[in-house]
């Protein structure tokens, strides 16, 4: 049996009208001159698809190694280069060197809004 829909909607909320509802400041509508290093403790997930490939071996091969030599060395080298990079980032942040791009962490972006403080 269909119920019809005007019986549905009865019950329903309808949207609110955008000029019955006055805005409220709550905080003042401005940014910071500083950025918080909390977000840039991301977990890094590096070589996933090797790392699927060698299990996927492994698992066909009842888990000896000497049968997947070539995913095992494939993996350990896609980490090696992971670990390289990882390690120059850092060299580079600890250094204060600031390369132009999106990938700022938080200490760079504090270095930018230093030179370019809110007017407010």
């Amino acid at each position: 049996m269909r119920v019809p829909t005007a019986v549905l909607q009865r019950n329903a909320r309808r949207p609110q009208k955008e000029d019955q509802v006055p805005f409220q400041e709550l905080l003042p509508l401005r940014l910071r001159n500083h950025v918080s290093g909390k977000s840039n403790r991301m977990n890094d997930v590096s070589c996933l698809q090797e790392m699927a490939t060698m299990f996927a071996c492994m698992k066909t091969n009842e888990f000896s190694e000497s049968l997947c030599n070539k995913e095992i060395s494939n993996f350990q080298k896609c980490y090696k280069v992971h670990i390289d990079r990882a390690f120059e980032a850092k060299k580079t942040d600890n250094q204060g060197i600031v390369k132009p791009g999106k990938d700022l962490n938080y200490k760079q972006l504090n270095k930018y809004l230093r030179n370019y403080p809110s007017p407010f």
